[in-house]
């Protein structure tokens, strides 16, 4: 059969023969796989695959040890022989716990800075059944530190990529510090977690330690890794933002290079938890972009020199003052990250991680990022 015909009462018009549907059929399909191809190189790339590096050439070697659960383990009828081994383990971190981190063996006179022997206080601490249930929530909450761990070792291989000559971390020990501490470092190769501050937005003692909800609504699981990769940045990059003889501009970009370097170390985890956002405030900054770098343009904010305006644009809190009841805290530090991403954008291939860190000053990055949102 060479044809099918249609009768003429049909309104369907005519229908080709199957030698032409089969030459159109085959040429559809060659222009659907072009424009398929056409679409994964233009608008259906991946915009985050310049974050992918190879770390399979990355051995990351450090131990995590719960330095708190051996502490509550301290036989407190034979105190020595307990801080011997804990001295043998831990080394000179232990005597750091006690004295600095706890201020075991201090008195209670503030302007006294003379010490009393901590054994007292350690003997308490240990017996304090607020202390202990404490102490076992935190073993509820972190039976096991397998996802953590995970997550860290992502974040240590992405720093030994980026940065091959520094030194390493090659221990974690976790503690608890009655709500002092969160993440912290210890020396060059030591961090330090206090589990009892990532107990959950609704763990009843915060709130009557009068923590503000916007600090509580961050005192959770996924803010570990995020909370360690801010103490690493400050180990080894923090140059002091908050200077009385820069402008704004300068102050928030090198808060921005601070969440560029978290967005390297972290390729996975989206901005609102890379900036301490919720979602809504993240997207809010991103709709708002244009408005808030022409509020900072229109009040002469950028290069006016001013402490207090510094701190009011770059730390964290319920939400920035001045600005729209929607706007977060920190805008313009996201604003900063903001001009980075553009600066190192521009200069692909060109600026590394660690040259835009240790070599570029905020006012050459701002020149050369030619930063203007629309």
């Amino acid at each position: 059969m060479d044809s099918i015909e249609v009768s003429e009462a049909s309104d369907l018009g005519s229908i080709p023969n199957v030698a032409t549907m089969t030459r159109t059929k085959a040429l559809l399909s060659v222009i659907s796989c072009a424009l398929f191809a056409g679409m994964l190189l233009s608008g259906c790339t991946d915009p985050n695959a310049w974050k992918k590096v190879d770390l399979s050439k990355e051995q990351v070697n450090y131990k995590v040890q719960r330095f708190e659960r051996d502490f509550f383990a301290i036989d407190t009828t034979h105190m020595g022989e307990s801080e011997s081994k804990l001295r043998t383990k831990y080394g000179e971190f232990y005597d750091y716990y006690i004295r600095t981190i706890m201020n075991f063996g201090r008195t209670e006179n503030r302007f006294d800075t003379s010490r009393l022997d901590p054994h007292m206080d350690i003997v308490h601490f240990l017996g304090n059944r607020s202390d202990r249930d404490l102490y076992d929530t935190v073993q509820k909450e972190y039976p096991d530190l397998a996802d953590i761990q995970g997550q860290l070792t992502d974040m240590f291989g992405h720093f030994q990529y980026y940065f091959p000559r520094k030194k390493h971390i090659s221990r974690v020990y976790t503690f608890i510090s009655e709500f002092g501490y969160g993440a912290a470092t210890y020396d060059d190769s030591t961090i330090c977690i206090g589990l009892d501050m990532y107990l959950g937005a609704t763990y009843r003692y915060y709130r009557s330690m009068d923590f503000p909800e916007y600090m509580i609504a961050k005192l959770k699981r996924p803010y570990i890794v995020p909370n360690v990769t801010d103490v690493l940045y400050n180990l080894y990059f923090d140059h002091m933002a908050y200077d009385a003889q820069l402008p704004l501009i300068d102050a928030i970009i090198d808060e921005g290079k601070k969440y560029y370097f978290k967005e390297c170390m972290m390729p996975d985890s989206p901005d609102s938890l890379i900036m301490g956002y919720t979602r809504t405030q993240e997207e809010w900054c991103r709709k708002s972009e244009v408005s808030i770098w022409k509020y900072f343009n229109e009040q002469d904010l950028l290069y006016k020199v001013n402490y207090m305006e510094q701190k009011r644009y770059i730390t964290d809190g319920p939400t920035t003052a001045g600005m729209p009841k929607e706007a977060p805290a920190k805008v313009g530090a996201w604003i900063g990250w903001q001009i980075v991403r553009k600066f190192m954008k521009n200069n692909s291939g060109k600026v590394t991680l660690s040259d835009l860190l240790e070599k570029y000053t905020a006012k050459q990055i701002f020149a050369m990022s030619n930063y203007k949102p629309k």
